[in-house]
């Protein structure tokens, strides 16, 4: 063999080990393959070594031996190198789940890492703040039908009392500006302890107001309070799960803060009709006080402040110092990484993840999804089935909550799971995580939310054909369903891509959410009744405008990666 063939035949050689140990690192190779890898390294390394010294030789470099002592010091050092690298690797494998791909993030070695925790335990605390988002809604949603009477107790209009509905939507979306920053910095459950027992004392209070405006204040400071379940616990989810379980839970809080309004529907109507409007305050009071001893005795703080992997062996000892498990349990953050104070900046972060694309073509898509497919119809059906049946409140509300409830809770079935499998399938055919993947799970409401629209509308407009209002309410389920095939995606995709800032991306969602539906009761009725539109052709307009929004998300799917690579990743709570 020539000494120029040699280093060629090394070289391949050496690529074919790569390409080896790339797929043991996949899971693709033996236990006795990856055995031997470490071996075939360094082979293969002093192989290329003496194929470069021999190669010299047929230059002008042979008249230098000191050329071969300096390669073979090289050599060495980067032998020593790869065999440190590699004890490295065995000290701290890599953490897989059932399919045998690796865990992302990868949880530490620490016990108190909320990755780490047992199964019962984690779907424990996503019960917890399932039940919290889902009665933050209800509170806010239940004394919808009441209004009427609401007005004659108060002496204000309708329309006036209708905004103690509205406010109470609006300082939601203001309340998580707020609760994010400082579930970031002081913990998610100081936080929730703080901000639920807010909207405690403010919806008993409201519950006896005996003026208008004490009432409005009072459900201000209820939507105040209750807006860290919109923000925070999502929080709480991705703090916990790791990326292939993450989809599905996330869309369980999801179905459950969507359908809080449709449930909060059934109860509403009947205890206005025949107990007192100041129940539909009063019972959501009592149950998010519920939620509040539950929060107290048995959710633990979630927030683990990451140390950068080279300081991590010599964190755990201040950890185990300083953060012990009561502390971690109770309140504070824990997790080795530095802490840090609030500071002004803290509350326009949300603000900051503006400039990337994909947070806001999918925010606004899901906003006008959940304004058109469940806001706009629970806002609405009430007049509308009065008017138009004569209905009363409780027959209104069981309609209601009966076809928005199962829309909604069959949508998670469909969405959480497959969003998690389609990653699940991409990660084994690709080897990397794609997140855009998750974003094909929107197909079905493509589909579904003008259609349900339209049969809407044109049921409504022909309300005087028998049972119409059948088909009004299946029109209501096809929405909420894909309401619900929308909104978990779009949560989970953002999340995927800006875990750091979860706190942030679920925040700009939700404002955005609460802003646009809370104007419905401004403009929904109204144009339908409009002389020359009708309900029939509101209807047209509202499924065309659906479908315009969604052509951003379109252009997600297909360059999402490349334009997430271009904008950049933020550079604020890299510990998170």
């Amino acid at each position: 063999m020539s000494a120029s063939a040699f280093p060629r035949r090394t070289a391949a050689f050496t690529d074919a080990y790569f390409l080896a140990s790339s797929s043991a690192r996949r899971g693709r190779l033996n236990a006795s393959s990856r055995i031997t890898l470490p071996f075939i390294s360094q082979t293969t390394r002093r192989m290329a070594g003496w194929g470069c010294f021999l190669s010299d030789l047929d230059g002008h470099n042979a008249r230098h031996p000191t050329n071969w002592i300096l390669h073979q010091d090289s050599m060495d050092a980067q032998e020593k190198t790869s065999v440190s690298v590699e004890e490295q690797q065995q000290q701290a494998p890599l953490k897989l789940d059932h399919h045998g791909l690796p865990l992302v993030p990868q949880p530490s070695d620490d016990p108190e890492d909320p990755l780490n925790y047992s199964r019962a335990q984690k779907y424990l605390i996503v019960c917890i703040v399932s039940l919290v988002s889902f009665f933050g809604l209800v509170n806010l949603s239940m004394m919808n039908h009441p209004y009427a009477q609401v007005g004659l107790a108060l002496g204000v209009s309708v329309i006036e009392a209708s905004y103690i509905g509205t406010i109470g939507i609006a300082s939601a979306g203001i309340g998580s500006f707020i609760w994010a920053p400082l579930s970031n910095v002081y913990g998610r459950r100081p936080v929730l302890i703080a901000s639920q027992a807010i909207a405690i004392a403010a919806g008993f209070g409201s519950a006896f107001a005996t003026s208008y405006g004490t009432l409005v204040v009072g459900r201000f400071f209820v939507g105040l309070g209750v807006a860290s379940g919109n923000v925070v616990c999502f929080a709480v989810v991705s703090d916990v799960f790791c990326l292939h379980e993450r989809g599905k839970m996330l869309g369980i809080v999801t179905v459950a803060l969507i359908n809080g309004p449709h449930v909060a529907s059934l109860p509403g109507g009947f205890i206005a009709q025949n107990v007192s409007w100041r129940w539909t305050l009063i019972l959501p009071a009592i149950c998010t006080t519920v939620c509040w001893v539950l929060i107290v005795v048995a959710l633990p703080e979630t927030v683990y402040i990451r140390a950068d992997p080279k300081s991590q062996a010599a964190a755990k000892p201040i950890l185990a110092k300083h953060h012990p498990r009561w502390r971690l349990r109770l309140t504070g953050s824990g997790g080795p990484g530095p802490r840090r104070s609030l500071q002004l900046m803290d509350f326009v972060r949300p603000f900051q993840m503006l400039k990337y694309f994909p947070i806001v073509a999918l925010g606004l898509y899901a906003a006008v999804a959940f304004t058109l497919g469940s806001v706009m119809p629970a806002q609405t059906v009430s007049a509308l089935f009065r008017n138009f049946y004569g209905w009363r409140s409780a027959r209104t509300g069981v309609a209601l909550s009966v076809s928005t409830t199962v829309g909604g809770v069959l949508g998670e079935v469909v969405a959480g799971p497959v969003i998690d499998k389609l990653l699940e399938r991409s990660r084994k055919r690709e080897g990397r995580v794609r997140p855009e993947v998750r974003l094909h799970g929107i197909w079905p409401a493509v589909v579904l939310l003008p259609a349900g629209l339209l049969i809407f509308g044109f049921s409504i407009h022909n309300n005087e054909a028998k049972n119409s209002y059948v088909g009004a309410t299946v029109g209501m389920a096809i929405t909420c369903f894909a309401v619900q095939v929308v909104t978990t995606p779009v949560i989970a995709y953002c999340v995927d891509c800006y875990k750091p800032q979860a706190a942030e991306v679920v925040q700009l969602l939700n404002f955005a959410r609460q802003e646009i539906s809370f104007t419905v009761g401004f403009w929904s009725l109204r144009f339908g009744e409009h002389e020359g539109v009708g309900f029939h052709l509101s209807g047209v307009t509202y499924a065309c405008v659906a479908t315009a929004f969604f052509i951003p998300v379109f252009v997600i799917m297909i360059y999402g990666e490349r334009i997430r690579a271009r904008l950049g990743e933020p550079t604020f709570n890299k510990g998170l």
